[in-house]
């Protein structure tokens, strides 16, 4: 699999091919500066995924997915994103992005997601961020305060060790915070929590929990 870089600058690119190293079967073949129109370069080039860096120029961004998309119709475009923000995500939809990745992600996940894009097996229809529904708020009613904070950093793509140092909790309460988040939704992992949290507006939804209870002695 043939995988294009387009970036403002050669720094970030090389940073994005230290992350798609971990991605089996996938080859960086270069790095195309995204300050200037690239359509041509990469249709001549033919990459398989085409994943552009979210730089802090968004009119920049949305206008190299334009060129692209145009360019290279049949090529996946993946956006390496700063911001996950669903109107921000829709602008980039509209403009031809197949996919978003946050930064935020681990990258050893960055590569196998890509992955996963190119090879057809991830689809996501980015939509506005819909208002708390009925089954949210039943969801949020389950859940203390911290289990909603916690699924919402899992939401966000954070691993348990970034969630507990942004909370400062130890990572096995997190685990532990996540464990009754499963049984409590029915879930199996984080993948379907993350899926869940998604699904019924968890997410930046501004739910009131129930309060937590007395801290528990967690082993280690």
């Amino acid at each position: 699999m043939r995988i294009l870089i387009v970036a403002e600058t050669a720094l970030a690119a090389e940073a994005i091919r230290g992350a798609l190293r971990y991605a089996p079967a996938c080859k960086v073949i270069g790095f195309v500066d995204a300050r200037k129109p690239c359509g041509a370069a990469v249709a001549t080039a033919k990459p398989d995924v085409v994943v552009v860096d979210d730089a802090r120029t968004p009119d920049l961004v949305l206008a190299r997915v334009r060129d692209l998309r145009a360019a290279v119709p049949d090529t996946k475009i993946v956006l390496l994103a700063a911001d996950m923000d669903a109107s921000w995500l829709d602008k980039a939809a509209a403009a031809g992005i197949d996919a978003a990745v946050a930064k935020t992600a681990q990258a050893a996940s960055v590569g196998m997601l890509v992955r996963e894009v190119a090879a057809g097996n991830v689809f996501h229809a980015f939509a506005t961020t819909p208002a708390p529904s009925v089954q949210a708020s039943e969801a949020a009613e389950m859940l203390t305060a911290r289990e909603l904070e916690i699924l919402q950093l899992v939401a966000a793509g954070m691993s348990n060790g970034r969630i507990g140092r942004q909370l400062w909790i130890t990572e096995q309460t997190v685990k532990f915070h996540l464990s009754n988040i499963y049984r409590k939704l029915g879930l199996s992992n984080r993948t379907e929590a993350s899926h869940y949290a998604h699904l019924h507006g968890l997410v930046g939804a501004g739910l009131k929990a129930v309060p937590d209870p007395e801290p528990m002695a967690v082993a280690a």
